[in-house]
């Protein structure tokens, strides 16, 4: 998420009848947004649905949008140790969230890596990688057991312990946005932002949401690697295309990628048999996108599959979609999922 946000909405109109299917479309802290209502509407339903996505980004960016000085998680970043702050209900409450995703992902996933990752991305933006020293100095402060918050109140053991909400809270916002719709009578609701996405009620033509996993090597909708319907449900997609990094040294090229280890402290590298992409339908988006921020950081299929299908049995709502960069694959083997033959 970048800073602040720039909104363009418009509606879809047809010349002779209203339409049943409206498009909002726009671009929020530099991610392209996409809502969708399955109802005709009024023009004051029209404003009134424009005024809500424009209240929901704004929440997000000023409460958990680390790119905005003045957000209320920047703020946290900023505090010294041992300083006890009152934080908002909401972000109180998202911290309880994922701390459970911490929990799900056996260690892996830590949104307190955002010194490293920052230590990293400045140095892989110059074509190099930083020191062991450096990275063994930013690893210090990180470790999710090094923050703390009850009853709305935050506090950290390291100056230097920063968070990164971002493979969480852009699931968020999309949940938000749906709810709030949600609340205001508007049941049959498509919301994508960035990549994830959520439904509620169903498509105009009387079925299912109809979402396609594309293959990030061939995204043309033939190719597809799956087709899924959603039924009140959410689904979000992690991969090593989306940012990435090559850097030479004695004469061996490396592609690193977006999303840090915290066991390692280092980017994820682009290997044969390593998690390529990773989509997870879940309830929520929020959850569907630290299920599939998880999922990457396995060292190989087998491991993320063993992982993953401990979570279905738990849960039946979850579905997982992985992708490896040889080809291989696993899918959750369930009713109204479909895995494509390529």
């Amino acid at each position: 998420m970048r800073l602040w946000i720039v909104i363009l909405l418009f509606c879809l109109n047809a010349c002779q009848k209203q339409p049943s299917l409206y498009q909002f479309t726009g671009n929020a802290m530099t991610m392209d947004y996409r809502v969708l209502i399955g109802h005709p509407l009024s023009t004051s339903e029209q404003e009134q649905i424009e005024a809500t996505i424009f209240t929901v980004f704004q929440e997000v960016n000023l409460t958990y949008n680390k790119w905005n000085p003045s957000s209320e998680l920047s703020k946290l970043n900023q505090l010294p140790a041992y300083v006890h702050t009152p934080i908002s209900a909401a972000l109180s409450q998202f911290l309880q969230k994922t701390a459970e995703i911490v929990q799900m992902s056996q260690g892996k996933f830590d949104p307190t890596i955002e010194t490293i990752q920052s230590v990293w991305k400045t140095h892989l933006a110059e074509g190099k990688t930083p020191s062991p020293e450096a990275i063994l100095a930013a690893q210090a402060s990180t470790g999710w057991k090094k923050i703390h918050f009850e009853n709305q109140v935050f506090w950290k053991e390291h100056d230097d312990t920063q968070l990164d909400l971002g493979g969480i809270a852009k699931g968020l916002c999309v949940d938000l946005l749906v709810e709030k719709l949600n609340a205001l009578d508007y049941s049959n609701v498509y919301v994508e932002w960035g990549g994830e996405i959520r439904v509620s009620g169903q498509h105009p033509e009387n079925r299912p949401w109809r979402i396609y996993i594309c293959d990030c090597k061939n995204p043309e909708v033939t190719h597809a690697i799956a087709i899924v319907d959603l039924i009140n449900q959410a689904i979000a997609t992690s991969g090593d295309y989306r940012q990435n990094w090559t850097i030479e040294c004695k004469k061996e090229k490396t592609t690193y990628f977006h999303i840090i280890d915290p066991a390692t402290g280092s980017p994820l590298v682009s290997q044969k048999n390593t998690i390529a992409s990773a989509s997870v339908r879940a309830p929520t988006c929020a959850y569907a996108d630290g299920l599939a921020t998880i999922a990457m950081l396995f060292p190989d299929l087998e491991t993320a599959k063993q992982w993953a299908q401990e979570l279905e049995r738990e849960n039946p709502q979850l579905h997982f979609w992985l992708l490896t960069t040889d080809g291989s694959s696993y899918m959750t083997n369930r009713e109204h999922s479909s895995m494509l033959q390529q």
